[in-house]
């Protein structure tokens, strides 16, 4: 898997600046869209973004288990170099990472208040970033990695609109704000940026004479 800064470039990183910076003008429109959103669901539907957003990140766990299990049976080293360094990502951005953020900003959910508590533990004011949206960006970028350097490169924008799917669905079901998905958007490219540019690069095969 070669060319790590060729297929996940730095303008990535631009791109998630972008949505951070989006994340803190969606900050004061946050209640007026947060209210917009979920009034476009009809009561009928409302059983389909609960279902996105409970259930979508176990497609992209099971995606990853199946390759890791391929990776060992075939003795597919580049392959299992990925999906380690696919695991660390979450364990340190989508878990690590995103925890403190939530503990020290302390904001409260939709519909909770006060607005803002600092350095709480309490799960009603761990809205800042979002975990779901940190967590299916890091997977849709690591994705979107193998399939543009694989022969499904057509088929690479796929998992970031499934991670982006998933982070809207938050917003649907009133458990985050837009301005939160954003900043979990973000993080989500930059964490899933850093650990596929330090991957190891795919051995050059020598031209026999």
């Amino acid at each position: 898997m070669g060319g790590n800064d060729e297929i996940v470039n730095k303008n990535w990183l631009i791109c998630a600046a972008l949505i951070m910076a989006a994340a803190g003008v969606l900050f004061y429109f946050d209640t007026r869209i947060s209210q917009s959103a979920r009034n476009l669901i009809p009561p009928a539907y409302a059983g389909i973004p609960q279902l996105i957003t409970h259930r979508g990140l176990y497609l992209f766990y099971a995606v990853f288990a199946g390759l890791l299990t391929f990776a060992l049976v075939r003795k597919n080293r580049q392959l299992k170099n990925l999906c380690l360094a696919y695991l660390k990502a979450q364990l340190v951005v989508s878990l690590a990472v995103v925890r403190v953020l939530k503990i020290a900003v302390g904001r409260a959910r939709p519909g909770k208040s006060p607005a803002l508590d600092f350095f709480s533990l309490d799960f009603s004011h761990n809205s800042f970033p979002s975990g779901h949206a940190a967590d299916a960006f890091v997977s849709g970028m690591f994705l979107y990695y193998l399939l543009k350097q694989s022969g499904c490169g057509g088929w690479r924008f796929l998992p970031l609109l499934y991670a982006l799917l998933i982070a809207v669905s938050r917003v649907f079901v009133g458990a985050h704000y837009p301005s939160d998905v954003a900043a979990g958007m973000a993080i989500g490219i930059m964490g899933a940026w850093w650990f596929i540019s330090r991957l190891p690069p795919e051995p050059r095969q020598v031209p026999r004479s």
